[in-house]
């Protein structure tokens, strides 16, 4: 394993490329619906994301036939290509803060295994959902695109459950060393995460939650030598 220092600065390149990509995501994903959206939801590729049915998927994408269709499924087709380096760079970043911790508190190598697994099934579930939203955006009907979407139920859930389950071993090693707010913090991700297989706008606090907790790590580790992430004990 790398020592300490190493993890800190690769755990630090992750973080802000994660940070950077959610940005560049946010400006290149369609701030609205075409037509409508699922209530209680403000973000259309959460919406895209969650769909139950094709019609919701084509209020959010709109007519293929028609110029705002076609602006929007190049938009959200130009995001999802870009999500697979999105894919990578939070899949490292979780990796990264686990070892970190697992190597303060000297930790069995168990926990190594189970961060490896959480984070493996997440971007897994990430790629097949993201293969599904490519289909489902070329299909040039409501029809064609039916087929495509238990693919996208299933494993669009499978990757925001994982994804919250994935800083768990975090949150264990966190409130071990008295950062109750942090744990925490990761702990209601992975509820709303949880949630979220059924309950569409629970993703979405999610994310907020998710957001202020990688914020927070990147302004901890922006001096690499911060005491905040010396060795445990």
């Amino acid at each position: 394993m790398m020592n300490n220092s190493r993890l800190r600065t690769a755990l630090f390149a992750s973080v802000v490329a994660l940070l950077v990509l959610s940005v560049v995501l946010a400006i290149v994903h369609p701030p609205k619906p075409v037509n409508a959206m699922q209530p209680g939801l403000n973000l259309p590729v959460v919406g895209l994301e969650l769909a139950w049915t094709t019609q919701e998927i084509w209020d959010i994408l709109g007519d293929p036939q028609s110029e705002a269709g076609q602006k929007s499924r190049a938009a959200f087709f130009l995001g999802t290509w870009l999500d697979f380096g999105y894919i990578t760079v939070y899949s490292l970043a979780y990796l990264f803060l686990n070892l970190l911790l697992i190597h303060r508190h000297g930790a069995a190598k168990g926990w190594i295994y189970l961060s490896i697994a959480l984070v493996a099934v997440t971007a897994v579930g990430d790629v097949v959902e993201n293969l599904a939203i490519f289909n489902i955006i070329e299909a040039g009907t409501q029809s064609l695109a039916e087929p495509h979407l238990p693919q996208l139920i299933v494993f669009t859930r499978i990757k925001w459950l994982f994804l919250g389950m994935a800083g768990l071993p975090a949150s264990v090693l966190l409130r071990r060393e008295g950062r109750r707010g942090l744990s925490f913090v990761l702990t209601a991700a992975f509820a709303f995460g949880a949630l979220g297989v059924l309950k569409q706008y629970s993703i979405e606090i999610m994310t907020l939650f998710s957001a202020f907790f990688w914020a927070y790590i990147l302004i901890k580790l922006l001096p690499l030598k911060n005491r905040w992430w010396a060795e445990a004990g």
